[in-house]
């Protein structure tokens, strides 16, 4: 057994250490160390997993949480005490070397006894299934590793390591968080690199097989893929710089047109159409790409041609797609929070909220112009009937609070407004912006509702924009209902492409609580001792609104302050299921007839001592579906062309049932509709608009013009 000795670190001899080290250890958070297991402790027999899984399991969780809440600690005792101290030596010397070293061994046992069972890709080969179609792999979003190319004097030491996607991203974060930050903010204003920082996408298979040591995302499914075949020269993982903005990974990165000559290369070369599998944000990222490779040059696109996807692509795999967006989004744009940062509230809420406060969080994930993309879409006619909000799947549709003649809030104010401190309160947004009074307005005006429709969320998002207004790149880059590239991503608006051999298959997850509505609050605070004189004022502190995580109500699945409806624990089924089933079955969005199958697969929890931190193989978590056997078979007969036949519509959840609520609701796809013909008259007047000032301007005639 290993132990921190107190001791031994303040012996004589070990004083040129100390003072070369420069690392002062508060007598109270040493006498601390002594008094707890250390991931040191855990024998070989425990690591195996072949004894005590649970136990095991528990003492690695907490040791490691352990090590977090004692490095907080020791920053603020030693902070209090006006004592410096080198994070990244005592962090290099005392916690990493323990973690790192188990957390391999604990990786190499799961490969070992993983190795023992086989896979669906090896049972399928046996059954005489072999490589077919070329496979096109896209990830989703935060999946994929992230490098350092040139940073401040900071980051120098990370040049070409991740920043994000590995276990070096912890040691980064923890000792210089702040360095960390700068460098995995996008600007705001233009949604690209800040002067003097290039962070780039990793690339390859290892660039997204693997988050970090032992927490697998698409190793399982390259796995299964190689067992029936195929290898670099038939399968392609394409990464991406996940935070950017869609339009500006082609402007930066030049990504859309590297994949377009990665799919025509792989298609010359096998002669076989692409089967393009995607997960996550990778599904909006790849319609993006049928709209962006179809359209012309002059409207910045590609320029192969409406017939390029039927040429090329055989079937899109859509895995976990968040095809209508992500609630979650606005939250984590909004107040830097969602359902897992109000859940760690208290203890290690007060040390998360130290290091990496909501305003922080807020900073950094609002640079991000991908979350503004995955923004739900659909609107109120969509989001707005609250069918999808329920106890159980069998009240999904028969919910008795959902009424036809109203609209289902989004975010619900717990503010007592008829409180002279809040109504009658002066707001003040500290951005020292030149249009901070357009901005104190925006607040002022929606401070007063009580309740946010999705549409008045979306508005107040893009109005606030973060503080600084409609500059913002989210802004910019995600104009609402809009036919144009900013909407590229949204399917309730840009159709299909016309690709009338082409199939798309969702595959998705069901049975996960999942984050759908949320419950918030002002951020105030007053400048007065009685809040009944008249000249009383309240202001905003930093955010201007901020999630209630006291709000609980187990009968309406409501919890720490959000409201959960079935999904994957990530999206939504709304999101992940509503196009696949109805959206994308209508002429309008579908013209060519694409060939839709739906396949859900429901959440079975089970505990692997051989892969202990994941769900089993019959989750349907977000992430843990990339190792779901049943998925896992279905794509390999996908690609393969094998046992097709099999890979049929499945549903078990209610989602049929909420798509027909929602197409016969006032406010359902008749909407839809109406949105696009709008859109649709307001081009065709603006182009008459543009003819008749042209007429009037140069006498020319109508020929000319």
């Amino acid at each position: 057994m290993q132990s921190f000795s107190k001791s031994k670190y303040l012996s004589p001899e070990n004083e040129s250490l100390r003072q070369r080290e420069k690392v002062i250890h508060p007598p109270d958070f040493i006498e601390t160390i002594n008094s707890v297991p250390l991931l040191g402790d855990l024998d070989s027999d425990d690591i195996s997993f072949s004894r005590r899984p649970y136990r095991t399991l528990r003492r690695i969780w907490f040791a490691f949480l352990f090590w977090v809440a004692l490095l907080a600690i020791s920053l603020s005792t030693a902070t209090t005490k006006r004592s410096s101290i080198h994070l990244d030596t005592f962090l290099n010397s005392t916690i990493f070397p323990h973690f790192e070293n188990h957390l391999a061994r604990i990786h190499e046992s799961i490969r070992s006894q993983t190795n023992e069972r086989l896979l669906p890709g090896e049972i399928l080969a046996k059954d005489g299934a072999k490589a077919y179609f070329p496979v096109v792999m896209i990830p989703g979003f935060v999946t994929s590793g992230l490098e350092l190319w040139q940073g401040h004097e900071c980051a120098k030491k990370y040049f070409r390591q991740r920043l994000w996607g590995a276990l070096g991203t912890a040691r980064s974060f923890f000792t210089e968080t702040e360095c960390w930050r700068q460098h995995l903010a996008l600007d705001p204003t233009s949604g690209m690199d800040p002067p003097n920082i290039r962070v780039r996408a990793a690339q390859g298979f290892e660039a997204a097989d693997y988050f970090m040591t032992g927490y697998w995302v698409w190793d399982k499914m390259i796995k299964n893929l190689a067992a029936v075949g195929y290898d670099g020269s038939n399968m392609s993982l394409e990464p991406y710089d996940w935070r950017l903005a869609f339009p500006l990974l082609e402007e930066r990165d030049g990504y859309f047109t590297k994949l377009m000559h990665k799919i025509e290369a792989m298609h010359k070369t096998t002669g076989k159409k692409i089967v393009i599998v995607a997960h996550s944000m990778g599904t909006p990222l790849v319609t993006y790409f049928f709209a962006w490779v179809t359209s012309s040059e002059q409207n910045g696109g590609g320029g192969r041609g409406h017939d390029w996807v039927d040429k090329h692509v055989h079937a899109l795999t859509n895995i976990a797609g968040p095809m209508l967006g992500v609630p979650k989004s606005i939250t984590s744009i909004m107040s830097g929070e969602m359902k897992d940062t109000n859940v760690l509230m208290g203890t290690f809420g007060s040390m998360l909220e130290q290091f990496f406060g909501r305003r922080h969080r807020k900073d950094l994930w609002s640079s991000w112009g991908s979350l503004w993309a995955m923004l739900p879409k659909g609107g109120n006619k969509i989001w707005g009937n609250g069918v999808d909000i329920c106890n159980d799947a069998t009240q999904c549709v028969n919910n008795s609070e959902i009424n036809d003649s109203t609209t289902t809030p989004f975010l619900s104010f717990t503010d007592n407004l008829s409180d002279a401190s809040v109504s009658n309160a002066g707001w003040k947004l500290k951005t020292g912006d030149s249009k901070q009074t357009d901005l104190e307005n925006v607040i002022s005006d929606y401070s007063k509702k009580s309740q946010w429709t999705v549409e008045e969320t979306l508005t107040f998002l893009l109005k606030w924009g973060t503080g600084i207004g409609q500059a913002h790149a989210g802004t910019k880059y995600h104009a609402l209902g809009r036919l144009n590239k900013r909407d590229w991503s949204d399917p309730t608006i840009t159709p299909l492409p016309k690709a009338p051999n082409m199939k798309i298959y969702c595959l998705y997850g069901v049975g996960l609580e999942t984050e759908r509505a949320f419950f918030y609050k002002k951020n105030v605070e007053d400048h007065c001792a009685n809040n009944n004189k008249p000249e009383c004022t309240t202001s905003l502190v930093d955010l201007p609104f901020i999630m209630d995580g006291s709000v609980e109500d187990n009968e309406k699945n409501i919890r720490y302050g959000v409201r959960l409806a079935d999904g994957d624990g990530s999206v939504p089924l709304i999101s992940l299921g509503y196009m696949c089933v109805d959206g994308w079955k209508q002429g309008h969005l579908n013209p060519s007839g694409v060939k839709i199958i739906t396949r859900e697969y429901p959440h079975h929890h089970e505990f692997l001592v051989d892969d202990p931190m994941r769900g089993g193989p019959k989750s349907a978590e977000h992430v843990d579906i990339m190792g779901n056997i049943d998925l896992s078979h279905d794509v390999i007969r996908i690609v393969t062309n094998f046992e097709i036949i099999k890979v049929e519509t499945k549903i078990t959840s209610n989602i049929e049932a909420i798509a027909s609520r929602i197409r016969n609701h006032p406010n359902g796809r008749s909407g839809v509709k109406k949105l696009l013909l709008l859109e649709k008259k307001k081009q065709f007047f603006s182009v008459l608009k543009s003819i008749f000032r042209k007429l009037r301007r140069g006498g020319k005639s109508m020929r000319e013009v």
